[in-house]
């Protein structure tokens, strides 16, 4: 009996020890791959709905929509455009402020909409913007004039492309 006594003795001190050594172990480091991991970029393409030419609106927002943009993890169409954004928020002026609250109120980091105005005589110009909603700022944009809403339309692809990379070549304009 006094030897099975011993052998449960040990068996505790043993346990007692291995509990001991556990709890004094620092805690595990996460993963490498979860430290690394690049933030999250949530880009909003608010759709345009300016032109009274559904070709051009349809081009525009396939553009937008597949606008594969530097640094973005995530992509998604806001509900509505950038004007009735605008409007909802009551915040209509085309300023930094106001575009960085639309950011905001839809949960997204970076923005792209094109904008679009009618001269007279039937010619147009067509903004793309690339907004930064952490920096308050464009980041990037390009603008077009065409003679007519086909040739704004042929021409979109480029328009986004330029707006997407920054080209040098396309007129920049900062925010006011």
């Amino acid at each position: 009996m006094v030897g099975v006594n011993r052998v449960a003795i040990v068996a505790l001190a043993v346990a007692a020890g291995c509990a001991t050594t556990a709890a004094h172990q620092p805690a595990r480091s996460p993963p490498a791959a979860a430290v690394s991991r690049p933030p999250r970029v949530r880009l909003a393409w608010l759709p345009f709905d300016k032109s009274s030419s559904v070709g051009l609106t349809t081009a525009v927002n396939a553009q937008l929509e597949h606008a594969d943009i530097d640094g973005v993890t995530e992509s998604f169409r806001s509900p509505v455009s950038m004007e009735m954004a605008q409007l909802a928020i009551e915040c209509i002026e085309k300023t930094a402020q106001c575009y960085a609250a639309v950011g905001r109120s839809i949960g997204a980091d970076r923005l792209l909409w094109a904008d679009l105005d009618h001269h007279g005589h039937g010619t147009l110009t067509l903004r793309v913007a690339l907004f930064d909603v952490g920096r308050g700022g464009i980041a990037h944009e390009a603008e077009q004039s065409y003679p007519s809403a086909k040739a704004a339309e042929a021409d979109v692809e480029s328009l986004v492309a330029r707006a997407r990379s920054g080209d040098r070549q396309v007129i920049a304009r900062k925010a006011p």
